[in-house]
């Protein structure tokens, strides 16, 4: 068989041009060395290596064969370096697609986390939709998604691991007609435009009906498209100064706004606005260390958003 060490003892062999030499070089015996190199040519069916006058040196065939060795034994160091490193995290990529509402709740702070720790790690990040997140993992065009998955989670192509839940709130703008003090009813909500990315058919599934002013349901897919769709909930307060339009977000992300008294929470709450995001990647394809180190970075900055979410709700009379 050709291995590694056979084609070393090669090498050093011609290195030395004696068998003795090269035997104690290599901390082997010489009758050992004699019998790997015998055993490296019969493998290849030529003679290496020509014995005259006590000089050793290589044939045309040894020439060959210790040009295309070095360069093996080389570029097998290489990739071995290259393996150490990666799974170091001392270099290697990632690349991310991120659904809205985890880009900003943990998606990008774990990003720096991860940075902070393994600063060589290369990145590229893609925000989009939470259906276009499973597509570019199906396609192979990133390493990870983190998104909604209950339409990938049954899917046999796809591993899924769902992050914990928290609930989606509605918010307005203070001095809203909502907080008239008159009763608040689902309908009422559903009389203003919502401001929101776009949601999934479970939670359209929830929404009564009809849906008024708040948006439609996209036929195509079951999707709820609000009034106002907006790529990521971002700004969330800027956008409802002003106007009657509702929004869709956490507490922890308007909390500013919150403590600043611009928007105020609507106290109702509609069961299938829970967040249901997650961790989406090929069954068949395996995690690089960094991907791994990610989502640990996440599970940790989602644990500690949970515990935030629930710090708020009691502050502000919500539990």
């Amino acid at each position: 068989m050709i291995t590694q060490r056979r084609l070393q003892h090669l090498l050093a062999l011609v290195e030395h041009a004696h068998f003795g030499r090269a035997a104690k070089a290599l901390e082997i015996s010489q009758p050992a060395l004699t019998k790997s190199i015998q055993a490296l040519e019969s493998e290849l069916g030529v003679r290496l290596i020509d014995r005259k006058h006590g000089v050793v040196g290589p044939t045309v065939f040894g020439e060959l064969v210790i040009q295309r060795s070095k360069r093996m034994l080389t570029e097998e160091d290489e990739l071995r370096r290259e393996l150490a490193l990666l799974a170091g995290l001392e270099t290697g990529s990632l690349k991310l697609a991120l659904g809205p509402y985890p880009s900003v709740t943990s998606g990008y702070a774990a990003i720096a986390r991860l940075l902070a720790r393994h600063p060589k790690v290369g990145i590229a990040v893609h925000v989009a939709g939470w259906r276009e997140v499973a597509s570019r993992v199906l396609a192979r065009t990133v390493d990870l998604g983190i998104a909604e998955i209950s339409s990938v989670e049954n899917d046999a192509q796809f591993e899924t691991e769902r992050l914990p839940p928290y609930l989606g709130r509605f918010f307005c703008r203070s001095g809203h007609p909502l907080l008239d003090g008159n009763p608040l009813t689902p309908q009422r909500l559903l009389a203003y435009p919502w401001i929101a990315t776009r949601l999934p058919p479970r939670v359209a599934g929830g929404l009564p009906r009809p849906l008024g002013a708040a948006g439609a349901i996209d036929s195509s897919n079951g999707d709820f498209v609000p009034a106002v769709e907006i790529d990521v909930p971002m700004q969330l307060g800027t956008l409802l100064a002003g106007s009657d339009v509702l929004t869709v977000a956490t507490l922890a992300l308007m909390e500013r706004e919150l403590r600043s008294g611009e928007v105020v929470v609507v106290p109702m709450k509609i069961p299938s606005l829970q967040v249901g995001y997650g961790f989406i990647y090929l069954k068949d394809r395996s995690l690089a260390p960094a991907a791994l180190a990610y989502m640990v970075e996440v599970r940790a900055m989602e644990a500690e958003f949970v515990e935030r979410e629930a710090a708020l709700a009691a502050e502000f009379g919500l539990i």
